[in-house]
C-alpha cells in the first residue's frame, strides 16, 4: 500500500508540476498576446494621432494662407475705395466747373443783352451815358 501511496503521491506531484508548467506556458502566452495587443492598439492609435496632427498642420497652413489672402484683399479693397472716392471727388469737381461755366455763360449773355440794349438805345435815341463820379 505504501507503494501505491507513494505512486499516487508521485503521480500527483507530476500532475501538479505538469499543471504548473502548463500554467506558466499559458501565462507566458497570455503576456505575449497582451503585449502584442497593446502594441497593435498603440500602433493603431498612433496612426490616428499622426493623421490628426498632419491634418492639424495642414489646417494651420491653410488658415495662415487664408488670413494672408484676406489681408491682401482688404488692402486691395481699401485701395479701390480710395480710388473710387477720388474719382467721385473728381466728378463732383467737374460738375462744379460745369455749373460755374453755365452760370458764367448765363451772366455773359445777360451782360451782352444789356450792352446790346444800351447800344441800341444810344443808336436810336442818341442819348448820352451818364457816368457817376
Amino acid at each position: 500500500m505504501s507503494d501505491s501511496l507513494s505512486q499516487l503521491l508521485k503521480n500527483h506531484n507530476q500532475q501538479q508540476a505538469e499543471i504548473k508548467k502548463q500554467n506558466e506556458q499559458l501565462k507566458k502566452s497570455a503576456v505575449q498576446a497582451t503585449n502584442e495587443l497593446t502594441d497593435s492598439l498603440t500602433e493603431y492609435v498612433n496612426e490616428g494621432v499622426t493623421e490628426i496632427f498632419s491634418k492639424q498642420k495642414e489646417l494651420e497652413q491653410l488658415s495662415r494662407k487664408l488670413a494672408n489672402q484676406t489681408t491682401r484683399y482688404a488692402n486691395q479693397t481699401q485701395q479701390w475705395l480710395t480710388l473710387v472716392d477720388s474719382f467721385n471727388m473728381s466728378l463732383k469737381e467737374l460738375g462744379d466747373v460745369r455749373n460755374w461755366a453755365e452760370i458764367m455763360e448765363h451772366d455773359m449773355k445777360t451782360v451782352m443783352a444789356t450792352l446790346e440794349f444800351v447800344h441800341q438805345g444810344n443808336i436810336q435815341g442818341n442819348t448820352k451815358l451818364c457816368y457817376f463820379r
